[in-house]
């Protein structure tokens, strides 16, 4: 489902295939959750989330077509923020850049936005040697 979502909706597909989520989860289970966002029993949305101490990080950020109509990605990070990691330092939504952070994903960044997230600039400097 995420890259399908990732392909339709910015132009990206995942970093991870989900076998290698899974097999990650299993080697750090206090640190990578998956959070579902479900209606009737059905899953609308999705977030996997890593944590490391003061900071949470989402890496997957999925909705479905259902899922948007009722604002069930909304839902699941108001509920990250506000009642599972409300007493964390940091909440990082992740990088919304391509080719190395030369180019911005607009898609990206405006879903991330929308949360109340705001970019960080990263400079990059090449010292040849």
């Amino acid at each position: 489902m995420e890259n399908e979502i990732l392909s339709k909706y910015h132009s990206t597909i995942a970093v991870h295939t989900a076998e290698e989520l899974k097999l990650l989860a299993g080697r750090f289970p206090e640190n990578i959750k998956l959070y579902t966002g479900e209606l009737d029993g059905k899953t609308l949305a999705g977030a996997v989330v890593f944590e490391n101490g003061e900071t949470v990080h989402t890496q997957y950020l999925a909705n479905s077509d259902e899922g948007r109509q009722v604002g069930a990605l909304d839902c699941v990070i108001d509920f990250l923020l506000n009642e599972v990691y409300a007493d964390k330092k940091y909440f990082d939504f992740g990088i919304s850049n391509e080719n190395a952070g030369k180019y911005l994903n607009r898609g990206l960044i405006a879903q991330k936005e929308g949360f109340g997230a705001r970019a960080v600039v990263h400079d990059f400097y090449e010292l040849k040697l």
